[in-house]
């Protein structure tokens, strides 16, 4: 993934997905196995937890993730945090990098003399 926006975007669909998936599959165990159906019920109801919550979520780390500065890998086709934050929009040199280059200290250009 080229930049935060995809990487969140990828995590959530598998997170969320993956989720669904367990929760499908427990279901049809207890329906199977003829088990209580308040357990299918709590399932049910985790699995619309999920997909409410999930995608909000992700909603929210990707806008903190604009307004701290983070650049995407292309242009965005339509800009709508630009309307809400405008140019206003702290940038940070180190936002977009990976961990182990994170927390290092930034080297000032000096130019070295020739003799």
């Amino acid at each position: 993934m080229p930049d935060v926006f995809g990487r969140l975007q990828a995590s959530t669909c598998i997170a969320t997905l993956s989720t669904l998936c367990v929760n499908i599959a427990g279901i049809l165990y207890i329906i199977q196995n003829g088990l209580s159906a308040g357990s299918a019920v709590k399932l049910g109801l985790l699995a619309l937890f999920v997909l409410g919550t999930n995608p909000v979520s992700n909603h929210a780390l990707c806008r903190a993730a604009y307004r701290i500065g983070c650049k995407p890998a292309k242009p965005f086709v339509i800009d709508d945090y630009k309307d809400d934050f405008g140019d206003s929009a702290q940038v940070e040199d180190n936002a977009d990098k990976p961990d182990y280059e994170f927390d290092e200290p930034q080297k000032e250009d000096t130019e070295e003399e020739d003799v």
